[in-house]
């Protein structure tokens, strides 16, 4: 900025003395001097606006550096301060300017009211935080390669630990085939897939906590061809939501495989949509699994030793404020305990439809068919009856859902047992 004005100010000494020679100078002298003249004061217009200019733009840098944040980019190249749309999109994140390195910040919180009363036994209230998640992605080094790592937290089981979720890692070849490794959601029931802020009810349905597979360490091998999408895992031994463990217990790995087709526009893994679908979505699923299972678990009536073979179908159709999703379960168990091969059998349909477009009525029926006794804590078989609603406030970003269900219990001994239940949610999502 001096140098600037020292240039301005020495333009305007050649003015003055360019006057002081014109006169004691000759006519033709005159003339040149006047061409100078011009010249030096149309170049002393060109100065005077870039100063102008430039004392616009550090007032400016100045007002930016009082608000923002520098994120250090390169010399010569250096931004100061930040608005909104430079920092979120559908999460918090840091790109660098080639898009080879990324780091996105995202969160997840449920706040959940429960109460049940049984026809027989005490009725219970309770508040839990259903779920509490902190999720950081993104890529390194290359677009294609991507990460991925979760932590969650939650008081259910009578607990307030903060556990590792989810951490994996992604070469993407192209969309023919992507390669991941390590611990990761299983694509096996199109229910616990969908991201549960995205889901119809407060909840999995009954069926889903009976039958689902889903999470384990180990290798996906995934890609898409046209309409139809494939996936091919091998892992651990398989978990249910209520065990434990990590590890195999002995030689032989899970496996399992997914094949999804749209057969119109993608329905996704996505429950309820507050964005209207403009076309009819119509996508079907079909998924088959091999697990050790080495972890008892009360929701899947399994005990270490069983070895189960799993197959699931499911479909989703959405069209404007309309959609619909149902699954079909099946699981062949060869039970170690009893020496029995049993049957399993679960189901459920469900509809939501938005009388505006932020209010949603939600309904679902469902249900669980366990051929035989085999952990004693597993209550017997199932049947699900459910309505609800849901207010959308800013999209599942942020919402407020409430359900009730009827919860008609057979169990393997005794006599037919009834629940009702009511749940009042609340989440926000970024």
């Amino acid at each position: 900025m001096r140098e600037r004005r020292g240039m301005a100010l020495i333009a305007g000494m050649c003015l003055t003395f360019g006057g002081f020679v014109s006169t004691s100078t000759t006519p033709v002298l005159a003339d040149e001097l006047g061409e100078l003249r011009q010249q030096l004061a149309e170049q002393h217009k060109v100065m005077q606006t870039l100063e102008n200019r430039m004392i616009e733009l550090e007032a400016k840098g100045k007002e930016q550096d009082e608000k923002g944040v520098d994120f250090g980019y390169a010399a010569g190249a250096r931004k100061k301060g930040f608005a909104a749309e430079d920092v979120y999109d559908n999460g918090f994140f840091i790109r660098s300017k080639d898009e080879r390195f990324s780091l996105n910040l995202n969160g997840f919180i449920q706040a959940r009211y429960t109460m049940t009363a049984p026809d027989k036994g005490r009725s219970r209230n309770n508040f839990d935080l259903a779920l509490g998640r902190l999720a950081f992605s993104g890529n390194v080094f290359d677009p294609k390669v991507k990460y991925f790592f979760q932590y969650e937290g939650t008081t259910f089981g009578n607990n307030n630990r903060a556990t590792m979720l989810d951490w994996w890692m992604q070469y993407s070849y192209s969309q023919y085939l992507t390669v991941q490794a390590g611990r990761f959601i299983l694509p096996y029931s199109r229910q616990f897939y969908t991201h549960p802020g995205n889901l119809l009810f407060t909840d999995l349905s009954e069926a889903d906590y009976a039958f689902n597979l889903q999470r384990a360490s180990g290798a996906n091998i995934s890609g898409k061809v046209g309409r139809l999408s494939y996936h091919g895992v091998v892992t651990n031994s398989v978990r249910a939501l209520d065990a434990g463990g990590q590890q195999n217990a002995g030689a032989e790995v899970a496996w399992q495989g997914r094949l999804e087709y749209d057969i119109l526009d993608s329905y996704g893994y996505l429950e309820s949509s507050p964005t209207l679908a403009a076309a009819p979505q119509l996508s079907i699923g079909i998924a088959a699994a091999f697990n050790p299972v080495d972890e008892e678990s009360r929701f899947q009536n399994v005990m270490p030793g069983d070895r189960t073979t799993n197959v699931t179908i499911d479909g989703g159709f959405r069209y404007q404020g309309l959609s619909f999703q149902a699954a079909g379960y099946y699981r062949r168990n060869n039970f170690e305990a009893i020496d029995e091969t049993g049957h399993d059998w679960g189901y459920y349909g469900q509809v939501g439809y938005y009388l505006t477009e932020k209010l949603e009525l939600a309904g679902r029926v469902g249900g669980v068919d366990f051929q035989f006794a085999n952990n004693p804590r597993t209550g017997g078989d199932v049947r699900e009856y459910m309505a609800g609603f849901n207010y959308y406030l800013y999209g599942h970003n942020v919402k407020l859902q409430v359900d009730y269900s009827y919860l008609d219990g057979d169990p393997f001994s005794g006599s037919s047992t009834s629940t009702n239940r009511l749940r009042f949610q609340t989440q926000v999502l970024f």
